[in-house]
């Protein structure tokens, strides 16, 4: 009897516990079939990934409590621009994973219809979260990119002599190979900054669409008027590998009048009257140097110095203060030198004369007169020497040649030294700077 009781003791025990298992797993179970905790799901597009046009998205969601071939999955819905790569669904932390890819070849923000799967032969529709899509950098070509107070590549409006601080960027592109640029007109024009990108050779290929510093600068329009924006050379490695002239935006400059110069707050009449800092040339308005008009003066100044008379000196100085050029650069007479040699070959002969008439007192005296006249004819024939030119509207390069770095731009008008020159080339020295300009670009004076 005891035997059969214990025996029946166990049995209970077991079917006790076998119902409380499934009572458990029933209630675990109910809870992934409820319509709250289903309304909570959501798909996803997966974070760290690229979404861009022609790549495979991916979107994931988790069905918790419930194992994967409790659910069954219809095949998601293609709409226009989207198109489904494949599906799949796991075990995953005790419930279920669905994974699915979308690819999209268009540009823009894409919200895929409605999941419908299958819970235990219950039907529910999941909906998807929105994606982005932008472009894919693989795909273009490299672009410049002016970022200005104002905004990226707008055009912009700005008072003559204010300065405007602006960065150009580079997008789409993995290698910079060339970058120079043509000083603006009537303007002032610095470069302040470099950045990385300009000194690496080859830097690590990362696909991206963010915008790549290159250099920044500040530029100060002069004249008020509608101007271009600074033109700048680019030649960039582009994702694919090609090797591209980035093109520039097109940006309209706006340059108002500057704001006048005045009596300020503060200060009296009295006090404005002295300060010479302040007083503006109001009948200043000179006209724009051209090629001919650079032609003509460098013929005026080849002129003035073979002429006796001032008549050419007259006319160069009457043109050059109608340009504000400044014309009180003298050029060297020739004659001076022919002078020199004159008396220079009168003073030998003295010499000779008076040392074969043994006048020791004369002869040491023209000795004198010799040695001095010679310095002069040195200095003269220096002078005579020297090689000069007139800017027709030249840039100023590092080096000779057209690819180079472009360091300043030479005005027309203004009057430069020819130091060497080779081919087609002259190296120029103007004030304190020395520069390569093009020969075609520098009217000669006539020696």
């Amino acid at each position: 009897m005891e035997k059969q009781r214990s025996k029946s003791k166990r049995l209970t025990g077991r079917r006790l516990l076998i119902v409380f298992f499934l009572l458990t797993t029933f209630q675990g179970f109910s809870q992934t079939l409820t319509n709250a905790m289903l309304r909570s799901l959501r798909i996803s597009p997966v974070e760290n990934q690229q979404f861009w046009v022609n790549t495979d998205i991916k979107f994931e969601t988790v069905i918790p409590f419930t194992l994967p071939s409790q659910i069954d999955i219809s095949m998601p819905e293609e709409t226009e621009h989207m198109s489904f790569k494949t599906l799949r669904k796991v075990e995953w932390d005790g419930g279920t994973k669905i994974e699915i890819w979308f690819s999209f070849d268009k540009t823009g923000t894409y919200i895929p219809s409605p999941l419908v799967v299958k819970i235990k032969n219950s039907r529910r529709q999941i909906q998807f979260d929105s994606v982005k899509i932008g472009i894919n950098p693989k795909e273009q070509q490299p672009l410049c990119i002016i970022v200005t107070p104002q905004g990226n590549n707008k055009n912009l409006t700005v008072r003559a002599g204010e300065t405007l601080k602006f960065g150009v960027y580079l997008q789409y592109a993995v290698q910079l190979t060339q970058f120079n640029w043509e000083i603006p007109k009537d303007s002032l024009f610095e470069q302040i900054r470099t950045h990385e990108f300009t000194e690496i050779k080859q830097r690590e290929k990362v696909v991206t669409d963010e915008l790549i510093p290159i250099s920044d600068f500040e530029w100060t329009p002069l004249v008020p008027g509608t101007v271009s924006f600074p033109r700048f050379t680019i030649q960039a490695i582009a994702y694919n590998g090609d090797k591209v002239t980035v093109r520039m935006p097109q940006i309209t400059v706006k340059v108002l009048e500057g704001k006048q110069k005045g009596v300020t707050e503060g200060t009296s009449y009295f006090e404005a009257a002295f300060n010479t800092d302040e007083v503006l040339d109001e009948g200043n308005n000179t006209a724009e140097v051209t090629p001919q008009a650079a032609l003509l003066i460098a013929e005026l100044r080849g002129k003035e110095r073979h002429s006796v008379f001032g008549k050419a000196r007259k006319l160069r100085i009457v043109l050059e203060r109608e340009y504000n050029l400044p014309y009180s650069q003298k050029e060297f007479k020739v004659m001076w030198l022919y002078v020199c040699l004159v008396f220079l070959v009168a003073a030998v002969i003295l010499l000779v004369i008076f040392i074969r008439k043994k006048k020791h007192g004369i002869d040491l005296l023209c000795g004198v007169v010799l040695v001095l006249v010679l310095v002069a004819a040195i200095y003269c024939g220096v002078c005579a020497g020297k090689r000069y030119g007139i800017s027709t509207g030249s840039k100023v390069y590092s080096i000779p040649e057209s690819n180079a770095a472009v360091t300043s731009e030479l005005p027309a008008g203004n009057r430069v030294q020819i130091i060497s020159q080779t081919e087609n080339w002259y190296l120029l020295r103007f004030g304190e700077t020395e520069g390569w300009c093009k020969k075609e670009d520098i009217a000669l004076i006539s020696k």
